[in-house]
């Protein structure tokens, strides 16, 4: 028995060496999903919506339909990033109506004040 087959990722002058099942040589800088999902600590599933949702991109390779490594990892990246700065604008956009439900509270208040030290009605 020899030693398993192995998927080769390079990174610049650095190759990463991943163990795989079967015998197809890969294109070096592509993966599978499942080599993927791996590398991103994803499920399988979660790399086919990615890539439904267009954020990640399978390119034709010799081996057939991959993902290109550090293509993925940048824009996986930038979707993370996207998604984060979205959630903060959320939270600022949260916090302003609540400034604007307090200022209203404090104005209906001011109003009905005003209203029975006048005399009138409430």
């Amino acid at each position: 028995m020899g030693r398993p087959p192995v998927l080769c990722c390079y990174f610049s002058e650095r190759a990463i060496k991943l163990p795989r099942n079967g015998t197809i040589e890969e294109t070096p800088g592509y993966c599978k999903a499942e080599d993927l999902a791996s590398l991103f600590t994803l499920s399988i599933q979660s790399i086919s919506q990615l890539t439904k949702d267009g954020v990640l991109k399978k390119r034709d390779t010799p081996a057939g339909k991959r993902y290109n490594v550090v293509e993925s990892t940048r824009t996986y990246v930038q979707y993370l990033r996207d998604k984060a700065a979205g959630r903060k604008d959320a939270l600022e956009r949260e916090a302003l109506e609540a400034e604007v439900r307090i200022k209203k509270a404090k104005a209906d208040i001011a109003e009905q004040e005003a209203k029975e030290f006048h005399g009138w009605p409430v």
